[in-house]
């Protein structure tokens, strides 16, 4: 029997995209290309395709215009249910940066990429694809495909992988040092065999890409630079 491994695609959207995105990532156009070819090519046996898609109400708390503070501030955020830390015996809370206001709904840009989404909807109907949304909860931030910083809200993604039976993902997309890295590891978490392949990601911050790497490895994730290798 062959294996069950699925591609998960991450956020590949107009504001992350040079050159007029407002969050753009440096050369992440560039990966837009080696995706397609691993969604077109017919030597990738993929059982299951899923594309993630930030998806932010105008006034989400994760945009620094609604805290009156400059782009890529570090802030403290309060449990969006007031939930209580047993040890400090107050409200939990989480230090989060703050970004430029990105992917709001229904804006250009938080469009999927023309050529990627025109190659994921000639997706054979024989594989089962989806486009999962994140991140349109207005009181939470979101970097994983899975769920909420918080761990409160759970998005579809893991049903429609169990559903298909998958055992394998490979993550590939924007950013790797964000949005893929939190998915990746939630999917490590959730018992898949996880993988990332590299050179198909771009980073926020590529000057720290050892202390990323780390994070994959300390979390199970595999850093693969040949998909091959999985099947």
């Amino acid at each position: 029997m062959s294996k069950k491994v699925a591609l998960a695609i991450i956020d590949l959207q107009e504001d992350f995209l040079p050159t007029n995105g407002s969050l753009a990532i440096a050369n992440g156009r560039d990966v837009i290309p080696l995706i397609n070819e691993l969604i077109s090519d017919r030597k990738f046996n993929w059982s299951a395709i899923v594309a993630t898609q930030d998806w932010h109400p105008k006034n989400h708390t994760s945009f620094a215009s609604q805290h009156n503070v400059s782009p890529f501030t570090e802030l403290e955020f309060k449990h969006p249910l007031n939930e209580i830390d047993t040890q400090t015996n107050q409200v939990k809370t989480m230090k989060q940066f703050v970004w430029p206001d990105h992917c709001v709904q229904e804006s250009e840009g938080a469009c999927l990429d023309a050529s990627f989404l025109g190659n994921f909807n000639s997706i054979s109907p024989k594989i089962p694809k989806t486009i999962v949304k994140k991140g349109y909860l207005t009181d939470r931030e979101y970097y994983s495909c899975f769920q909420d910083c918080w761990g409160i809200h759970h998005t579809e993604i893991k049903e429609f992988l169990l559903k298909y039976d998958i055992k394998d993902v490979v993550f590939v997309g924007l950013a790797y040092d964000f949005c893929v890295l939190n998915s990746a590891i939630d999917s490590a978490k959730n018992g898949f065999n996880t993988y990332v392949l590299k050179n198909y990601c771009k980073s926020v911050y590529p000057d720290k890409e050892a202390e990323t790497d780390a994070l994959y490895e300390k979390n199970g994730v595999k850093i693969i630079s040949d998909v091959s290798t999985v099947f």
